[in-house]
């Protein structure tokens, strides 16, 4: 049987037709007239080859055929109803629904508090699962295994969308009774202490470098990690210094015994922005969780996030 040749109304009222076993009670159920009901049940007759419907001193009853139908029927309509009524409603107070992030722990660190706090408030059930920032984030978040990525730097793949989420200075940061810093630090005391320098990447170049090298100067770093979170606490117990985010040295806190100064050159600030694929842009729960992440990277640009 060739689709294109079927008119698929007639489906909706086999349903009620088999459901009701009345040709009176389906059609006032979808509003059509007693003769329309019954032209109806003619054309699926032809349709199908069988009678589907036959009356007997009980009323109308299913032929074999017809019982055989209703419950695949019913499933088909119910599908059909589903593409229809487009995507799902997606309400955060009864959602059990996983969402994947993509981010550093300096991010992690920073905006995950007070993104928690929302979602958390929101949807109780809802559960936030991080994982490392990777190069290729594309795929993953075309897919959907991916829903939100944070970071700073993404590379231009189409279908990508960003926005920008909240903006971060740098700063130095060496042990408290550091012998060298004493009084403050000038450029050429720092081009001579030994620097602790955080790749995610795996690199052996930042920001830093690039902006000494401008100047024809180089440091000397003695270490380079991945993580942001270890930097710290590495330099809080030696001698190492560290060029690291703001941020990051006040949500520590001052049990570290850190000491934090301004950089004795311009160092640049960079922006935390969220990437997401324009094939999910209207998903209603990566919406919400976009919307839930833009609104707590505002409560860390206001200060209001206590670091």
């Amino acid at each position: 049987m060739q689709l294109q040749g079927v008119d698929l109304n007639l489906l909706v009222v086999l349903e009620a037709l088999l459901g009701e076993r009345s040709v009176t009670r389906a059609g006032a159920r979808l509003g059509l007239t007693p003769s329309a009901t019954s032209h109806a049940l003619a054309r699926l007759r032809a349709t199908f080859g069988d009678e589907l419907l036959v009356r007997t001193r009980g009323g109308m009853v299913p032929t074999v055929r017809g019982e055989q139908l209703l419950a695949p029927l019913r499933l088909a309509l119910r599908d059909v109803g589903t593409l229809l009524r487009g995507p799902l409603r997606f309400d955060p107070k009864t959602s059990r629904r996983e969402f994947v992030l993509a981010s550093t722990d300096y991010i992690e660190a920073v905006l995950l508090p007070p993104l928690l706090a929302r979602v958390s408030a929101a949807a109780p059930a809802v559960q936030l699962r991080v994982r490392p920032l990777e190069p290729d984030i594309a795929g993953p978040l075309e897919s959907g295994a991916l829903t939100v990525a944070l970071g700073v730097v993404f590379d231009d793949s189409p279908g990508l969308q960003q926005q920008a989420l909240f903006s971060e200075e740098m700063v130095l940061v060496c042990r408290k009774g550091h012998p060298e810093v004493r009084r403050g630090l000038d450029l050429a005391t720092y081009l001579r202490l030994r620097h602790v320098l955080v790749s995610v990447r795996g690199g052996t170049q930042s920001v830093v470098d690039e902006r000494l090298a401008e100047l024809g100067l180089s440091r000397q770093i003695a270490l380079v990690v991945p993580h942001f979170l270890a930097a710290p606490l590495i330099v809080a117990s030696s001698d190492l210094v560290l060029t690291t985010p703001a941020r990051l040295v006040r949500r520590l806190g001052p049990g570290l015994a850190l000491r934090t100064l301004a950089p004795p050159l311009a160092v640049p600030g960079f922006t935390v922005r969220q990437v997401w694929h324009e094939r999910h842009q209207d998903d209603p729960g990566h919406l919400w969780l976009r919307q839930q992440i833009f609104a707590a990277a505002k409560t860390i640009s206001s200060g209001k996030d206590g670091a």
